[in-house]
């Protein structure tokens, strides 16, 4: 799998779990660590500027990942991918996954590359906001 679609893949499953309030299990906040080595590597710019590829995860994961938000209305991966997209959780989705990350820096699974939490979010409220004025940009 290329980098640029990891990104989308990862992206995707992160807006999931901030529209879910919630984590599936343990060691979750590996994918927000992911998503950050992926911008550092240059591959986010990359991605978020192939709108395509984008659609075409989004559409993929609508046939075969329909989920639904805490409301309980269903996820629209297209949205996400067009000006919607949620890397930052909010309330008590926020506060598991901080501990979640507090835990797997703690057990060494991030090395050397585990910055403080709070710059983790800082670094993909900063993609959110470049992904979706990528995504607003070309549906208007």
């Amino acid at each position: 799998m290329h980098a640029e679609r990891t990104f989308w893949e990862k992206a995707t499953a992160i807006h999931v779990f901030c529209l879910q309030e919630r984590l599936r299990g343990d060691r979750f906040s590996r994918h927000w660590h992911d998503v950050a080595r992926l911008d550092e590597a240059g591959f986010a710019t990359t991605a978020i500027a192939d709108r395509a590829l984008a659609r075409a995860v989004a559409k993929h994961k609508g046939m075969f990942f329909a989920e639904k938000s805490a409301d309980r209305t269903p996820i629209d991966y297209t949205a996400a991918v067009e000006g919607d997209l949620h890397l930052v959780p909010s309330g008590g989705a926020f506060e598991a996954l901080k501990n979640d990350y507090a835990r797997m820096v703690e057990d060494g699974l991030l090395l050397e590359d585990a910055e403080p939490f709070e710059r983790l979010m800082e670094k993909c409220a900063d993609l959110a906001r470049q992904a979706n004025q990528a995504g607003d940009d070309r549906c208007v």
